[in-house]
């Protein structure tokens, strides 16, 4: 019988009944002693790719030895089920099958063969914690290997022997090692060429892996990409994978968040594309979630590092495991579920311990030590940090080493802060000194070795330590640097991945912003206020204006090849379109005409969809990011590891920003900080402060009783809303936010540019009175999302033929009958293109948004807080959501109006990034948004809309038309239609001047 054949068959066969198949037809086999080798082979090649399958092959290789009374057989057979167990984590059953083996082949003379079962056999018994044991077997089996010149089974023998200095941390050792077996494979006479060069390739990997760990990035780098260029040449498809998972780990040791979750999801995507085992599935996702706590998505991060701890139990690996439940640990002390992060560490540190595996068990002391510094417990982290400083120092471990200095300097300055009694001054003075030279160790790491974080946390405890003391200037320094760390990490960052980072860094600004205030810096205060606010509005805009230059041929050719992009477009192309679906039958759903449909389970359906698309639409940017630095190499550019966004790292020139003012015109610029209120009142001419130390408390106090008025639902009359009530209210916020700055303000009907801050967003400023009149009666009140958007809204306009407005109108089955008859009255008057009802799709307005220059959507909207990206205004398809208007090229277009509820608002992210329809439109090239802050009335809105396209149409400019609609209810009867409820939702956001073309 043919060899291969009789092999496919026990391949195939469950294991008792390729028993009986040895039984029945192995006396056919024409050479015995080759099919043995196959066999042994297969087993061997199966426990990369399916170790189950080689478990099995192994048991009918020891049975087939026994069959034919074949000792050497059966140890073969022994030797190869141990390695299976040791490739599924089963150590101790790897050990036992590994030693008989031995036995075996040292009782029959084959010293050979026993050297060969020690090659996987000290890698178990190094994991179950045996390490002098195994390194020992080790230089036994080399010395075997060496005397019977098998070269390339002492080059496998030192490459365990490494991967074991590797996990206990003797990097260096590791590294001598690697370089011993790569001067002995270019001499291997008994292996091909494709042996040595993937040989090699892997000595590359694991040498950069090292190096990473011990700090030399560059050099790491660089060998990564070697490897990686070898294992492709070489079809090594697994491989590239676990290589690209690897370049993904340097970027996230050196704070290249967007770079590194660049790399996992490609790695992921592949891993999944080729059906690799769940294990590498388990770390990439688990790195995913590493990723995504640096970015302050601590309960995504938690859940997939949830999933992942699952997988590891079910392995069995304890040292898998263990770092699995450190990285878990890390989700949840971001989540603030700091008891179960206790357990969790405590589990990880038992099975380190379990396992002998000293140099991870300092790992998890050291999450324990954050952890303790999180709880309060600051001279107990110190204490440990401290311990573990040691180590790490003595191995030259220079991140952790890093770490431990801030843990140290963290808990020694919270300390003096909560012992702050004056005899104890001296003692706190020699505490500072501690912590000064413990960051300074720390910044010093960090630059040596490019770690971003540990750089900006050490320069900016540096910062607060000289601001206690009243080092002023020293601060200002530190502070100054700290940011302009940050902002290097920031450059890697795309998109909404900016503000979720500077959810947490923005204190760095805060207090920057505080110091220069407290030395009477004005324009220096306003320059760090304005400068990482709105960052991914600005990355848009830079991006939506490049688009109008004409790209050069290369950056075409790499857009249209790159499969990536082209197939996440695809999958976010379709996923919307199922969200659009569910959305849309969700919303129509009549319960008693369809009882057999769950909105339950079109709920799930919607959520999960939502899930789907915000990853498609982040990978999506993440991808386009490497098309820029692939664009810059093929124009002959130096490709680097992040974007340069010079935008974010240069200062806002105040005085280059005030030459965007119009002459009279007044911008105000709020901040709250430590509940303080700061007002940044800008002319063309100068910038002035004021600032109200309890003006946060007083706003937490007046707002909400204002909005409560703005809702119909709690007035006790719907025909008589209280008129006084919020007009005392709104009387007592004039006086908080405009009084100040009174004497600065324009003169009658002039300009009044309002940048809002957090919780000041949603205000109607232009209601706000001073005990006779509204503000928008004595002013023309406009708004923006940063002050350096003037820089943006300051360009031509349309220079070529544009499209006739675009007008939709849809009433969400009969419920909104205004809009319908708003939408016709807008299309007539501007000439426009009309579409109502089933006619008013996503579709149509995608294929016909790009070239028209007004955009009016009269129907149902509605701001998401818990899903920003996902607020939207309905049509007859369903829910244009933030994504789909981000896809839009709206770069003629002057002016959307959004005529629906809640259009305007937004979810205020770090860096006071306004996240929501209104920032999708502006970042599609929008000059001007008119948006509404709270749910509409049908009619007034539509007489609203009416009157300020009239204006429009006379030549007014688009914020006096805007401005003029809403006064005209202040003189209306009934006299309800007085309150702000009804004229006040709709503000003008951007561009304030006229239209530039004629109707």
């Amino acid at each position: 019988m043919d060899n291969e054949l009789f092999l496919q068959q026990l391949r195939e066969l469950p294991l008792e009944e390729g028993y009986i198949y040895i039984q029945q037809h192995s006396g056919e086999l024409a050479d015995l002693a080759a099919f043995i080798s196959l066999l042994k082979g297969e087993a061997l090649h199966q426990q990369y790719v399916h170790p189950f399958v080689s478990l099995k092959l192994a048991e009918l290789l020891i049975f087939f030895g026994d069959f034919v009374q074949q000792p050497l057989t059966r140890a073969l057979g022994l030797a190869a089920k141990g390695s299976a167990f040791s490739a599924v984590g089963q150590e101790q059953a790897a050990m036992d099958c590994l030693d008989a083996a031995g036995k075996q082949f040292l009782e029959l003379g084959e010293e050979t063969e026993w050297a060969r079962t020690r090659v996987p056999w000290i890698i178990s018994c190094a994991w179950l914690g045996r390490v002098d044991e195994a390194l020992e077997e080790a230089a036994r089996a080399r010395e075997v290997f060496l005397r019977q010149g098998e070269l390339s089974w002492v080059c496998v023998t030192d490459h365990n022997t490494a991967v074991i200095y590797s996990q206990i941390g003797q990097y260096q050792q590791a590294l001598d090692i690697y370089d011993r077996t790569l001067a002995i494979y270019p001499t291997l006479t008994d292996r091909g060429e494709t042996f040595i060069k993937q040989a090699i390739a892997m000595v590359e990997c694991n040498q950069a892996r090292n190096l990473m760990w011990l700090g030399d990035f560059e050099r790491a780098y660089h060998l990564f990409q070697k490897a990686q260029a070898s294992f492709t040449a070489l079809g090594q498809v697994e491989t590239v994978i676990k290589v690209e998972g690897s370049l993904a780990d340097l970027d996230y040791v050196q704070g290249y968040y967007g770079s590194a979750l660049r790399h996992y999801y490609q790695s992921r995507d592949s891993i999944v594309q080729h059906k690799l085992d769940n294990s590498m599935l388990a770390r990439t996702t688990l790195q995913i979630a590493s990723c995504l706590v640096k970015l302050n998505r601590a309960q995504e991060a938690a859940r997939l590092a949830a999933e992942s701890v699952d997988v590891y139990r079910q392995l069995g690996n304890l040292l898998d495991t263990g770092e699995a439940l450190c990285k878990y640990a890390a989700t949840l002390i971001a989540s603030n579920r700091l008891k179960e992060a206790v357990k969790i560490l405590d589990e990880a540190s038992m099975l380190f311990n379990q396992g002998g595996f000293t140099h991870h068990a300092t790992s998890a002391s050291l999450q324990q030590a954050e952890l303790l510094l999180e709880m309060g417990e600051a001279m107990a982290a110190y204490d440990k940090a401290a311990q573990l400083k040691k180590n790490f120092d003595a191995q030259n471990l220079v991140a952790r080493s890093a770490q431990s200095c801030l843990v140290m300097a963290s808990a020694l300055v919270e300390n003096v802060q909560h012992n702050k009694r004056k005899e104890e001054q001296e003692q706190h003075r020699a505490l500072f000194q501690e912590a000064t030279a413990l960051c300074k160790q720390a910044a010093a790491m960090a630059g040596q070795r490019n770690l971003q974080e540990q750089g900006y946390k050490s320069l900016y405890l540096l910062g607060q330590i000289s601001l206690i003391q009243d080092q002023l200037n020293e601060a200002e320094q530190h502070f100054a640097a700290a940011i302009e760390q940050i902002e290097r990490i920031l450059e890697d960052l795309v998109h909404d991945l900016k503000p979720s980072f500077l959810h947490t860094t923005w204190v760095v600004y805060e207090d920057m912003i505080a110091l220069c205030l407290q030395q009477g810096k004005i324009e220096k205060a306003f320059s760090y206020l304005e400068r990482a606010r709105s960052t991914a509005l600005r990355q848009y805009l830079n991006k939506t204006e490049k688009k109008q230059e004409e790209e050069d041929e290369a950056s075409v050719v790499l857009r249209a090849k790159n499969a990536a992009v082209l197939r996440i477009q695809s999958d976010l192309s379709l996923w919307q379109q199922t969200y659009h679906q569910y959305s849309a039958q969700l919303a129509s759903l009549d319960p008693s005409a369809s009882p057999s449909v769950d909105s339950a389970v079109l709920k799930a359906e919607i959520h999960q969809a939502e899930a789907k698309i915000s990853e498609l639409f982040e990978r999506l940017h993440l991808a386009q990011v490497e098309i820029d630095l692939n664009t810059n190499t093929v124009r002959g550019e130096k490709a680097s590891l992040s974007v340069d966004n010079s935008l974010e790292r240069e200062a806002i020139d105040v005085a280059q920003l005030r030459r965007y003012l119009l002459p009279g015109q007044l911008l105000l610029s709020y901040f709250l900080y430590k509940g303080q209120l700061v007002i940044f009142a800008v002319t063309a001419e100068k910038v002035f402060l004021h600032q109200n130390p309890q003006g946060g408390a007083l706003l937490e106090r007046l707002l909400p009783p204002l909005y409560a008025h703005l809702e119909p639902r709690g007035w006790p009359d719907q025909q008589q809303p209280p008129q006084q009530a919020i007009r005392g209210l709104l009387q007592k916020l004039y006086h908080l936010l405009i009084a100040p700055v009174a004497d600065l303000l324009p003169p009658p009907s002039g300009l009044l540019t309002i940048v809002p801050y957090g919780l000041l967003h949603p205000l109607p400023f232009h209601t706000l009175y001073n005990g006779s009149r509204f503000l928008i009666e004595d002013f023309q009140v406009s708004y923006l999302p940063t002050s350096s958007l003037l820089a943006h809204l300051d360009k031509p306009g349309n220079s070529h033929a544009v499209s006739r407005p675009l007008v939709f109108g849809y009433s969400g089955n009969g419920e909104l009958q205004r809009a319908l008859d708003e939408a016709k009255i807008v299309a007539e008057m501007m000439q426009g293109r009309c579409s109502l009802e089933e006619e008013a799709t996503i579709a149509r307005l995608i294929e016909q948004a790009q070239g028209s220059s007004i955009i009016h959507l009269a129907t149902h909207g509605q701001c998401r807080l818990d899903a920003p990206n996902f607020s939207y205004v309905r049509l007859a398809d369903g829910p244009l959501n933030a994504i789909d208007a981000f896809s839009l090229n709206l770069e003629d277009c002057e002016l959307v109006t959004l005529s629906g509820c809640e259009t305007g608002l937004a979810l205020s992210g770090g860096g006071d990034e306004q996240l929501g329809l209104g920032r999708a439109f502006l970042a599609a090239g929008a000059s001007s948004l008119v948006m509404s802050l709270w749910p509409v009335e049908d009619r007034a809105t539509s007489d609203l809309m009416t009157q300020f396209y009239q204006r429009l149409l006379s030549g007014d400019s688009k914020v006096q038309a805007l401005r003029a609609a809403q006064c005209s209810f202040l003189n209306r009867e009934p006299a309800s239609y007085r309150h702000p409820y009804f004229w006040a939702a709709f503000r003008l956001v951007g561009e304030v001047g006229p239209l530039s073309i004629a109707f």
